[in-house]
């Protein structure tokens, strides 16, 4: 009875850590193979003048109770990022446990690839995240809150790109510019971000029968 038992608790735990380990969003690839997808995507120098990762950001959407992980250019439907997605690192180097991140969610591509009049886009900004069993978690309000991708009809698929760097000291409490004609590098330049220490990327494409 006592074994049957013991096995039967064993066997939750095991399916707790199961569900526990589901629920945090991982990045499939390396640092190196994420440069590579920027600088194949155009990416550099669209939106970065250079890029040089250090480890790895995770992006993952969920939607109707469903997780949709984004890899370096994956296709997603705009009906699943209604909601903001989370962000993980997975591998972080030695010394950056304890700190603090900001993230950038950006759209060079708007209103279309072909003349992005109006790029980049902010999608989000924000800091105060915080690692916590390798989940992006924010302690502090954004300074733009989530947009969802929207992509106008006719547009070819955008590249909604995602940028993580370390927060300075001297990271500002607000933001009142425009979410149009933003640029990341400047923004990051501007307060002293140092370069981007991971980044990922998706492409969303228009969708007439999503509101």
């Amino acid at each position: 009875m006592l074994h049957r038992l013991l096995l039967g608790l064993a066997g939750a735990l095991a399916l707790n850590a199961v569900c526990v380990s589901a629920l945090v969003p991982r990045f499939r690839g390396t640092p190196a193979q994420a440069k590579a997808a920027f600088i194949r995507a155009k990416l550099v120098p669209d939106v970065l003048s250079s890029f040089n990762p250090i480890f790895t950001l995770g992006v993952t959407f969920h939607f109707d109770g469903l997780a949709r992980e984004g890899n370096l250019g994956t296709n997603i439907p705009r009906a699943e990022t209604a909601n903001r997605p989370t962000w993980s690192v997975s591998d972080v180097s030695p010394g950056f446990e304890k700190k603090t991140f900001v993230v950038a969610m950006v759209d060079p591509d708007a209103p279309t690839p072909q003349d992005p009049t109006v790029a980049q886009i902010r999608h989000f900004l924000g800091g105060g995240f915080k690692l916590e069993n390798g989940v992006l978690v924010n302690t502090t309000a954004a300074l733009s809150n989530y947009l969802q991708p929207t992509p106008p009809d006719g547009s070819d698929p955008h590249r909604y790109t995602f940028l993580l760097f370390a927060q300075p000291t001297d990271f500002p409490t607000s933001l009142t510019t425009p979410i149009s004609g933003f640029n990341i590098s400047a923004f990051a330049e501007q307060f002293k971000f140092g370069p981007p220490l991971a980044g990922n990327f998706i492409t969303v494409s228009a969708n007439k029968t999503t509101s």
